[in-house]
């Protein structure tokens, strides 16, 4: 099992999402690119305080057609979703503690872009989730949430 935030992790990631035919089948046709802003909270041993992780997820007719980390933040030029959140909230989704679904509408995640897109959409949401928290792909090596 890769960590978590690792190149390997990113692999096993795309890997994953591209193996199960039931997300594919949720994610609309064309091309969708989101990038995902983890922010160090000084909670979560993976990403310090300070610093933020920034990821590019491109989805093209059902697939994951790139998945990476980028060293600085993605451009708004071309995205459709910018989804920002602390990361003791992200590693908390990773690990199946925390609610995708309830972090997103309380406001501790946020999600910018069409929302009325997003909404005819929901299950793209909920793909990039459901892979994120496929945890027993993932390793721990600095502890699991919920951190104390």
């Amino acid at each position: 099992m890769p960590a978590i935030y690792s190149q390997e992790w990113y692999e096993a990631m795309f890997n994953l999402a591209n193996s199960r035919d039931d997300i594919s089948e949720k994610v609309p046709q064309g091309e969708w690119n989101i990038a995902v802003e983890v922010i160090g909270d000084g909670k979560s041993p993976y990403v310090p305080e300070g610093t933020t992780k920034h990821f590019f997820i491109r989805f093209r007719d059902g697939k994951v057609a790139e998945y990476r980390e980028s060293p600085e933040k993605i451009s708004g030029k071309g995205l459709h979703y910018r989804i920002t959140g602390m990361a003791s909230i992200f590693d908390g989704i990773a690990a199946g503690t925390v609610d995708p679904v309830e972090v997103g509408l309380n406001g501790s995640i946020t999600i910018r872009g069409d929302m009325r897109l997003l909404m005819q959409h929901a299950d793209m949401v909920n793909v990039i989730f459901d892979v994120y928290t496929q945890s027993d792909v993932t390793e721990w090596p600095l502890g699991k949430p919920p951190y104390e």
